[in-house]
């Protein structure tokens, strides 16, 4: 004997079981669907960010790279103390024949000397001119002329 009573509930519940079989699919993709929908518009909202504020961040870097070289002007030393300490460096028969600073704050300077090697050891014992380096050199009347000039 079938027992209808049976039957029928199972056929009353299988539409239920495909409906919750289906939600549990449905569920992932509809999750991934709104993330991909919702990173879509987090990246528009970060172009229009970035195009909106590159005129400002490039404002404050040009800013920040000229108040780095204005400090760096700051921290150097005048032209008369550099100069001072460059002539109390030199041996007593050398003579400075030329002095520049370059654009970019650093001093050159040409010195006449007999022996180039005794400049060269004078500067290195001096703190306050240690940073001049030997960039060349030409013969001149009465001796070598050396190109010096501050590093970097």
């Amino acid at each position: 004997m079938i027992d209808t009573a049976r039957s029928d509930t199972a056929n009353r519940s299988r539409p239920a079981g495909v409906a919750v079989a289906a939600l549990l699919l449905a569920a992932p993709l509809l999750t991934w669907a709104g993330a991909a929908y919702t990173a879509a518009g987090v990246t528009r909202d970060i172009r229009a960010i970035r195009t909106a504020a590159a005129p400002r961040l490039a404002a404050a870097s040009a800013r920040d790279r000229s108040r780095a070289e204005f400090d760096a002007l700051l921290r150097r030393p005048g032209a008369a103390t550099s100069l001072d300490s460059l002539a109390r460096a030199l041996p007593r028969d050398a003579v400075l024949i030329r002095a520049a600073r370059y654009d970019d704050g650093r001093l050159a300077a040409e010195v006449l000397a007999p022996d180039p090697d005794r400049l060269r050891a004078a500067l290195r014992r001096s703190p306050a001119v240690a940073a001049m380096r030997d960039r060349g050199q030409r013969g001149g009347a009465g001796g070598m002329v050396v190109l010096l000039e501050e590093g970097r």
